[in-house]
């Protein structure tokens, strides 16, 4: 059978237990392994993308009609090949935190140099001549008595109420329903409002490009026009828009690293909140080791390395800001500007609002190193899994005496 991507297939498939199913798949991408030949499709009695083997399809009869929607071979180009290598399951199990207050408006500028804020001391309770607090789970002396007395307080009212109800029913001449006291009736709860259907046809710019999904049923279809793409997998169509806007900009193309960084997008909505930078940060400072070294490493080289130090840290967050379209820059603090150990961390440039609890380094004239002019406005610290905020690896009275665009700080020994 010569297969060809896009088109669509009837077959005769057996399992690896030998188990047989006829089903319709649409062609998405053919590749050699080891001699045999994989079918990357879409299986229609599945509902999702799956991978055959050619030397397991007992028969195939190619149908008349195409794969609606597909794209020629071209645009199965380097994403697909992407998407077919990089593990993504193993980030499943992550989910961010709840979301923080609402984004408040400009505040007062801090000082140059901003410190971390504290956390709060767990709240004891004293009792006011000096003895140990109470707890309510242990009774103290008399509380038994002070129940019995209850009790019998209870069954006193309820001897009269009935009492009362009886004389009342004997006045009136007919029975009266019996009201257990304070029974209120039962509150009604409306019923919920159904959502909203969700419209055939979504469309949203990611950096800069369409992306449109096409809902038919259950079913959606994820269409960037400008690459030629359509595919039934939405992280693939932004993979093909995040993944070469990344490798243009930092010159880099590993793909275990780009794999992190996509996962990043908890809700795939093709950009990265706040809150889901929190949840990368936490699981960054869980999985990676800090390990002094001597030369900056790239974002590649930390993963590879399993770790490593203050700047190292940082420049790996600056490689995810990047990666989805922030502004990141490094960030060194010390107690002076000359022959003094410091701190390095990420700073992200942000025009518009971000959670009010962050605080931020005011820049108004600013040249790197490098001779590179910043933007004067404000720039929030990533410091570990510290964002909006310093650890406390930042002593008091450090201040901001360098920032660096992150690539040119690759390799320099800090």
């Amino acid at each position: 059978m010569d297969w060809e991507p896009g088109a669509a297939y009837r077959i005769q498939y057996v399992s690896e237990s030998g188990r047989r199913s006829v089903r319709t798949i649409e062609v998405r991408e053919i590749r050699r392994r080891n001699g045999v030949l994989y079918l990357r499709a879409w299986c229609r009695l599945r509902g999702e993308e799956r991978t055959f083997r050619s030397d397991r399809v007992l028969s195939a009869e190619a149908l008349a009609v195409p794969a609606p929607g597909f794209a020629s071979a071209a645009a199965w180009s380097e994403c697909s090949q992407w998407m077919e290598t990089n593990p993504l399951p193993e980030y499943a199990y992550w989910s961010p935190r709840p979301a923080g207050p609402a984004a408040a408006g400009p505040r007062t500028p801090a000082p140059a140099v901003l410190a971390s804020i504290p956390r709060a001391a767990p709240e004891t309770t004293v009792s006011i001549d000096g003895s140990p607090p109470h707890d309510p789970a242990r009774p103290e002396p008399g509380d038994a008595a002070r129940s019995l007395g209850t009790v019998f307080r209870v069954i006193l009212a309820l001897a009269l109420f009935g009492a009362m109800a009886s004389n009342l029913m004997s006045k009136q001449g007919s029975p009266a329903p019996f009201a257990y006291p304070g029974k209120a009736p039962a509150a009604v709860v409306p019923a919920p409002k159904p959502s909203p259907p969700r419209p055939a046809v979504e469309e949203a710019v990611v950096a800069g490009r369409l992306l449109r999904t096409v809902r038919s049923g259950a079913l959606e279809r994820y269409e960037v026009p400008s690459l030629g793409l359509v595919t039934f997998n939405k992280l693939e169509a932004i993979a093909a828009i995040r993944v070469p806007n990344f490798r243009a900009a930092t010159g880099l193309a590993d793909r275990a690293l780009e794999a992190r960084y996509l996962a990043a997008d908890l809700n795939r909505s093709g950009r990265l909140a706040f809150e889901e930078l929190q949840a990368f940060q936490e699981k960054t400072w869980r999985e990676f080791r800090y390990e002094p070294n001597e030369p900056a490493l790239r974002p590649d080289q930390f993963l590879a390395a399993g770790g490593g130090d203050c700047e190292d840290f940082a420049l790996y967050t600056a490689g995810l800001l990047r990666f989805w379209g922030w502004e990141p820059y490094l960030g060194i603090l010390a107690p002076s500007r000359h022959g003094s150990t410091g701190h390095a961390v990420c700073l992200s440039y942000e025009e518009g609002s971000f959670p009010g609890s962050y605080t931020w380094f005011q820049v108004e004239a600013w040249t790197t190193p490098d001779g590179v002019t910043l933007k004067p406005g404000r720039y929030v610290p990533i410091d570990y899994d510290h964002v909006g905020g310093l650890s406390n690896a930042v002593s008091p009275g450090w201040k901001l005496q360098e920032i660096y665009v992150p690539e040119s700080a690759w390799g320099q020994r800090m």
